[in-house]
């Protein structure tokens, strides 16, 4: 049932429109980044290639950042689009259990969010073989620059995006509150770039922001244009510092929602009001009758005592 679910999941994002729109943008805008000078997204300035691994990561880094909200429409989409189209009673009632139902949604959402992420290597790897490109900007191709950054960049970065929006969906079944969440994480972010411009607080630049593009700069700053063109940041000292931190909240995050899920109803307010107006209908229609006490007719009296007193 589990990789039903994950299926079902993949399936029904990569038929959105909303994926391969931003598969195309974000092709589009890291090959306009590789191809011209009009487009800067990465530091291939100078001497250093337009596809050193230097350039590949700031781009998959950014890219990441980019992708919070399609991420976040994938993640909480999952859960609050059971509530939307009143299917949430056909799975809480069915066989399906809370690991099957949540890790099959989130896994799925998950892989479609990282998946997204393979419109920057396209639009990356197609730039750097343009034509018009000088010989001397474009470095050998390798896989490697690649797959090391989806692995300490993309990955990490979207799994924590998924595990707070997908946390926040889930226990709150509200988009407006998913979103809220959005802006504070991109609050985060850039207190963290503030706090970073100052070097005695490059240490909490490094712990506060959530996507590792502070842990990135201060671990990458006095790299030369040779280290830029060849080398490849290690998973050591304040980037594993930040990696670390983070991927421990995410998981954190995600712990804390599969405790506090249920798989009971949570009654829209839309549903509330017509659930007690068809009560106080129902309390109408069970009321006894009015009983009718027909008018008593008196007499008129116009004797002479009467009409004394």
């Amino acid at each position: 049932m589990l990789w039903e679910v994950f299926r079902f999941e993949v399936r029904y994002h990569l038929q959105q429109p909303i994926f391969w729109i931003g598969l195309f943008f974000f092709s589009l805008i890291t090959f306009l980044a590789v191809t011209t000078d009009a487009v800067v997204l990465g530091g291939s300035i100078g001497q250093i290639h337009r596809n050193a691994p230097y350039v590949i990561m700031q781009m998959l880094l950014i890219n990441s950042f980019l992708g919070v909200f399609v991420t976040t429409a994938f993640v909480a989409g999952a859960v609050v689009r059971d509530q939307e189209l009143n299917t949430q009673e056909l799975f809480f009632s069915s066989r399906l259990g809370k690991r099957e139902y949540l890790l099959g949604r989130f896994g799925g959402a998950l892989a479609v969010s990282i998946l997204l992420n393979l419109g920057a290597v396209i639009g990356i790897v197609t730039g750097s073989l343009m034509p018009w490109l000088e010989a001397e900007r474009v470095g050998p191709f390798s896989v490697i620059p690649y797959l090391h950054s989806f692995l300490i960049l993309v990955v990490p970065n979207t799994f924590l995006t998924a595990c707070i929006f997908f946390g926040l969906a889930t226990l709150t079944r509200s988009m407006v509150s998913t979103y809220v969440g959005v802006v504070g994480m991109l609050t985060a972010y850039a207190i963290a770039e503030n706090f970073l411009y100052d070097l005695e607080n490059e240490g909490l630049a490094v712990v506060l922001d959530p996507f590792g593009a502070a842990a990135f700069t201060v671990s990458t700053k006095y790299w030369t244009v040779a280290e830029k063109n060849s080398q490849l940041l290690e998973l050591a000292g304040p980037f594993l510092t930040n990696r670390l931190l983070w991927m421990g909240v995410a998981s954190t995050i995600l712990l804390f929602t599969w405790w506090r899920f249920s798989f009971q109803l949570k009654e829209s307010r839309k549903r509330r009001r017509q659930r007690v107006s068809e009560e106080t209908d129902a309390d109408f229609e069970t009321l006894p009758a009015p009983v009718t006490v027909p008018p008593t007719r008196i007499a008129p009296d116009f004797s002479r005592s009467a009409t004394i007193g």
